[in-house]
């Protein structure tokens, strides 16, 4: 396996592993943005993101069956690639960029060429995520990717939160004590197995109480995290759908830590779902000690109960599905946006 990847800009430094593509860290000064926690850590999500339940689909007439490789929720998870050693075709100082043959499978008979880059500037990382259709037939597909961000300075130092957790003690920071904003209109309500079962808008007339108590799993008044708020008790494994996107046509989530610095998670037009999930089932020592925010293209179960072309993309022979997103960090809680450019749809 080739060793991972390190980019540097002015003070800022990132750490790429081939494997799943991954971005492992993300460091601004003495300030982390992402950490690794041991599970998905950064890794690219596809030909689909989150669950499938049952691994079953259809598409274009015909039924699929994918290996179930959640086995407590019989789920499909989180694609094909996280654990796949990618190859890095280019890089310098401050810019990789890393490709994949993905071969048809069980389940999945659509060979696609992928490509991820990371490019780190002086005001964030941005990252493009390609996926080309080298086969003869269509074929559904779905970008997602799982990176972990510390919740305030005390995560802090690059190396106070590891895969095995054995630095990590009671001064970190934990995602209860920072303040989280997720721009979306609807929150996607799950069950047991944390696959959607119907899609409930938000309420632009109500606010959340600010002595509004940690209730069940289903109160809609706890997942709406549109304005700035605490996290506090909240535990979060959660979808919201369409999301809210600034004047640029770009939806930006954000994390304030204890130390009033915003970390911004940007995505272009091409995601139609966050995901948000405070870490409560990992184990002990690191149970909300991260908040994973993951941009997705589609929402989870979107090949078995999703609408081709509205809910998930379907690629054509020969042609590129593109996306991008970043990752910023602003003081103050002053967010200065990246200039990003439009993400594609699907082309030729």
């Amino acid at each position: 396996m080739t060793a991972s990847i390190e980019l540097t800009c002015e003070d800022s430094s990132v750490l790429v592993s081939p494997t799943g593509a991954s971005l492992h860290r993300y460091t601004v000064g003495e300030r982390a943005l992402v950490v690794p926690m041991g599970t998905f850590d950064g890794a690219v999500l596809a030909p689909w993101p989150n669950r499938i339940a049952d691994g079953r689909y259809d598409f274009d007439g015909r039924s699929y069956q994918l290996p179930i490789t959640e086995s407590a929720r019989r789920t499909a998870l989180h694609g094909l690639v996280a654990e796949a050693d990618w190859t890095v075709v280019e890089a310098n100082e401050s810019t990789v960029r890393l490709e994949l043959a993905l071969e048809p499978t069980q389940g999945y008979p659509f060979p696609f060429a992928l490509s991820m880059a990371y490019d780190l500037r002086d005001n964030g990382l941005r990252i493009r995520a390609e996926a080309r259709n080298t086969g003869s037939h269509r074929a559904p597909f779905g970008f997602g990717f799982h990176p972990w961000f510390a919740p305030g300075a005390h995560a802090g130092s690059s190396d106070s939160v590891d895969a095995v957790g054995d630095r990590v003690d009671d001064s970190c920071d934990r995602v209860d004590d920072a303040q989280l904003v997720v721009p979306a209109a609807a929150w996607l309500e799950t069950d047991e197995r944390l696959i959607p079962t119907g899609v409930r808008p938000f309420d632009d007339g109500t606010v959340v109480p600010v002595d509004h108590g940690v209730e069940e799993s289903d109160c809609i008044v706890c997942k709406d995290f549109r304005a700035l708020r605490t996290i506090g008790g909240t535990e979060l494994d959660d979808s919201f759908s369409a999301p809210r996107r600034d004047v640029d046509g770009w939806s930006r989530a954000r994390v304030r830590g204890t130390d009033d610095r915003e970390i911004v998670i940007g995505i272009g037009p091409g995601f139609r779902t966050w995901q948000v999930y405070t870490g409560d089932g990992l184990e002990a020592a690191l149970a909300r000690r991260a908040v994973a925010i993951e941009p997705m293209t589609c929402p989870p179960n979107a090949f078995a109960s999703g609408v081709a072309g509205e809910d998930f993309d379907v690629v054509e022979p020969g042609c590129t599905l593109t996306v991008e997103w970043s990752i910023s960090l602003a003081a103050d809680g002053n967010a200065k946006p990246m200039v990003e450019g439009a993400a594609s749809p699907p082309s030729a």
